[in-house]
Order: C-alpha cells, then sequence, then structure tokens
C-alpha cells in the first residue's frame, strides 16, 4: 500500500513538472512573434508594364543593430521602356523620400544617414527610362540620389525590402512612362523642405583656421578661398576612371597644405570632403570671411568623345558678361548648372540682377583688373610645370565669380576626357606639382600689392 502511494505520488509530480517545462517551451514561439514587423515581397520577375503586386506583412526575427551609418554598397537598373526598376542596396533599413523636378526631368531620392561605397562609374549608363544616376552627400544628415530620366516618367512604387537575417535592405523604385510631369503638391512640398533644410545648414559656415600670428603693425594676413568645385551629389565630369568632385577636391587639399606651410596667408577650403556646397554659399563664404583671393578649382571635359584625344590643358577664367569664345560660354552654362543639376533650384531673378547693378560694375572693374593679373601670373608659374591649353587665358560669365569685393578665377585643371591627363590629375606628383604652381602665382600676386583689404 505504501508502495502505490509513493507511486501515485511520483506520477504526480512528474505530471506537474512536465505541464511547468510545456507552458514555459510554450511561450518561445509566442515571444518570437513580437519581433518587428517588415514588408517583404516574393521573388522579383524581370520588370514588366504590370503594376507591382502589393506585398504581404510577415514577421521575422529582429536583425542586429546597426553599427554607425548605413552603408548603400550597390545599385542596379533594369527593365525596358516600359518599366524601369532602380535598386539600392544597403546594410540597414532608412528612412527615404521621392519627388521629381522638372527641366529637365529628374526623379530625386533623399535618404537619411546614409554614407555611399558604390564605385564612382556607376550610374553613368542608364537602361530603359533611366538614362542614368548620381549619388552623394546632400545635406547634414541627408544623402541623394539623383535619377536622370530620357522625359517624363510617373513613380509607379517604391519599396524597402529587408533581405535575410543581417539587416540588409534593398530599395527598389519603379518607374513607367507619363504623357507629362504635373508635379503634385507633396512632390513641391517635399522639394521645397528639402532646399530649406540645405538653407539652414548653409546659414553656418565651417570656420576657417585661425590666422597666423602677426605683430599690431604688421600687415593684414590675406585670406585666401580655395574652392573645390562639385562634391557630394554634384560629381562634376566623369573620366574613365574618376570623377571630377575627387581630383579637384585633392588638388585643393594639396593647395591648403602648400599655402599654410608659407606662413603668409590664411587659408578658406569651401569644402574639405565630399559634400555638397551650393554655389550661393561658396561666394557667401568669401564674403564673409572677407578673402582677398578666391579661386575655384575644376576639371574640363570634351562631349565630342572623338576629339577628346586630342584636346588637353590646364585654362584659367575671369569674370566676363559676354564669353571669350563659343567654348568658354558652354563651360560657364555647365557650371552654372550645378545646382539645378543636384535638384536645388537657381537664384532668382532678382538676384541675377544684382550682378547688373551699376553697383556692382563699378566695385567689379577694380577687382575684375586683379583678377586678370593673377590669371597671366597662374598662366606663367603653370606654363613651366603642366600643360597648359592652346589659349589657357579666357572669360566667362561664371556664376562663382560673381564677386564685387574679391578677385576670383576659375581654374580648369585639365581635361578629364583626355586619357593620360586624367591619369596625371590623379597622380600625386602632378597635385604637387599643381598646387606648388599656383602657390608661386599667389605669391608673385601679393608681392606686386595685388589685393584688396578692407
Amino acid at each position: 500500500m505504501r508502495a502505490l502511494a509513493s507511486r501515485l505520488i511520483i506520477a504526480c509530480v512528474l505530471a506537474t513538472a512536465n505541464g511547468v517545462l510545456g507552458a514555459v517551451l510554450g511561450a518561445v514561439p509566442v515571444a518570437a512573434q513580437g519581433s518587428t514587423h517588415v514588408k517583404t515581397m516574393p521573388p522579383r520577375p524581370p520588370p514588366t508594364a504590370e503594376k507591382a503586386e502589393p506585398r504581404s506583412d510577415v514577421k521575422e526575427p529582429t536583425p542586429p543593430a546597426q553599427v554607425g551609418p548605413v552603408v548603400a554598397d550597390a545599385a542596379s537598373v533594369t527593365g525596358n521602356q516600359s518599366l524601369t526598376r532602380l535598386a539600392l542596396e544597403l546594410t540597414g533599413p532608412v528612412e527615404y523620400q521621392v519627388f521629381r523636378l522638372r527641366t529637365p526631368d529628374r526623379v530625386v531620392v533623399d535618404v537619411s544617414h546614409v554614407e555611399f561605397s558604390i564605385p564612382a562609374t556607376a550610374g553613368r549608363d542608364g537602361k530603359g527610362l533611366i538614362s542614368g544616376f548620381r549619388f552623394g552627400a546632400f545635406a547634414p544628415g541627408k544623402a541623394r540620389v539623383v535619377i536622370e530620366t530620357a522625359g517624363p516618367v510617373q513613380v509607379e512604387a517604391t519599396r524597402l525590402i529587408r533581405e535575410g537575417a543581417r539587416g540588409r535592405h534593398r530599395l527598389e523604385l519603379d518607374l513607367v512612362p507619363a504623357p507629362s510631369v504635373d508635379l503634385s503638391e507633396v512632390e513641391m512640398a517635399a522639394a521645397r523642405e528639402s532646399a530649406a533644410r540645405l538653407h539652414i545648414a548653409d546659414a553656418t559656415p565651417a570656420p576657417a583656421p585661425p590666422a597666423p600670428k602677426s605683430s599690431p603693425a604688421a600687415p593684414r594676413v590675406p585670406v585666401i578661398v580655395i574652392d573645390p568645385g562639385h562634391g557630394g551629389v554634384d560629381t562634376g565630369a566623369q573620366g574613365a576612371v574618376g570623377v571630377e568632385k575627387d581630383i579637384v577636391l585633392a588638388v585643393g587639399r594639396e593647395l591648403e597644405k602648400v599655402l599654410n606651410a608659407t606662413g603668409k596667408y590664411r587659408v578658406v577650403m569651401t569644402r574639405s570632403s565630399d559634400a555638397f556646397v551650393p554655389l550661393a554659399q561658396r561666394i557667401r563664404l568669401s564674403r564673409e570671411h572677407e578673402a582677398q583671393l578666391f579661386i575655384s578649382l575644376h576639371a574640363d571635359s570634351l562631349e565630342a568623345r572623338e576629339l577628346a584625344h586630342a584636346i588637353r590643358g590646364a585654362t584659367i577664367y575671369t569674370l566676363s558678361q559676354s564669353a571669350s569664345d563659343e567654348r568658354a560660354r558652354r563651360l560657364a552654362d555647365k557650371e552654372n548648372a550645378a545646382d539645378l543639376l543636384a535638384g536645388v533650384h537657381l537664384p532668382t531673378e532678382g538676384t541675377q540682377d544684382d550682378v547688373k547693378s551699376i553697383l556692382f560694375d563699378l566695385m567689379a572693374r577694380e577687382t575684375n583688373g586683379l583678377a586678370l593679373n593673377f590669371r597671366q601670373l597662374a598662366a606663367k608659374r603653370m606654363r613651366g610645370s603642366i600643360h597648359l591649353s592652346r589659349d589657357p587665358q579666357r572669360a566667362a560669365n561664371f556664376l562663382v565669380l560673381r564677386q564685387a569685393e574679391t578677385p576670383a578665377v576659375l581654374i580648369e585643371l585639365g581635361y578629364i576626357s583626355h586619357v593620360d591627363e586624367e591619369k596625371q590629375m590623379l597622380s600625386q606628383e602632378w597635385q604637387r606639382k599643381m598646387a606648388a604652381a599656383i602657390t608661386a602665382a599667389i605669391n608673385d600676386f601679393f608681392a606686386t600689392g595685388s589685393s584688396i583689404f578692407r
């Protein structure tokens, strides 16, 4: 009887234990169901004219937290004239905003806190409705992809899809033809919001390094603004392996280093990294720092590829309402459109009218004479170090040179469309030679008293 009672007690204990264990194990699936909801889609067929199917919500384990900024490490364009898809591969989820712009037709994708590790040559060749795209930093905390389209398009669908268990995502945009582009109120508001954010960032320029120490009786130290053109989403001209924005930034940094080593000048860089800087902010930096010389650095490119192997050499430009030749006029138009192509509106006609004012003309006469002097000195110094174009001293109506108070020049370092010259411009040895030649011209310029001190 005692044995039977003992067996009954043991059976009850085991049953109780199994019930507790079953309750614990049964809680595991419930906890897993509490993971973040994400949107995904079935395997992708080749793009067609059919409208994208709605995606279903599924539940997956929460991926590891993203460490550092999200990186965009690949991009692709697929499809045809009926439907074209741009896919951006990301290391994590992002917030994004899509809107269209007109004249020219573009689709803009703003993504928050993203860095790009995509090759600089990506986006040159389009497909279907996309003729090409550019990408890069745009404003603090914001990156931008600008999609150039072959004509008016409609954004048929956008998707942010989680891929795998490592937190990777893919951002997809499907574009379809449209008879015309009538921007919606939402798109116009997004464009205005984006521009406003950029202008807020412009309002606080980066401080310049302190001026070299000098005695109270010593002359004021000249302030020189070095302006590496383009940057961020604005890549500038494209070569066989590189892009303009990287070459001019490398030369600008080298020039800054050489000038600072002399101890004679205070150098202000309009950008020291791969950042987008609007044209108006570049001029504003020059004015706020009361610059005595403004040097904008660029790399030229020849659209006619059949002549690209024959045209090379550096050119120095000064401001003129009338271009010195047709080539100079086309180049100025291209450089002046940098903000427009990056998705930023150009200055209004009211701002343009300032250039034509009598006061500007009177003030610009003196500074333009000094700019012409520096142009001549730079051509002389550069001739002994690097190859110059056939007519190295030219003039055109560049927006960035419209500075009544400061002598300003724009230097096209060479032709990135010339394969051999591009290789030279990418080399550190050539960059040092160019920086040394420009520094020698600057020394000559200030040795003759060619400066404006206010």
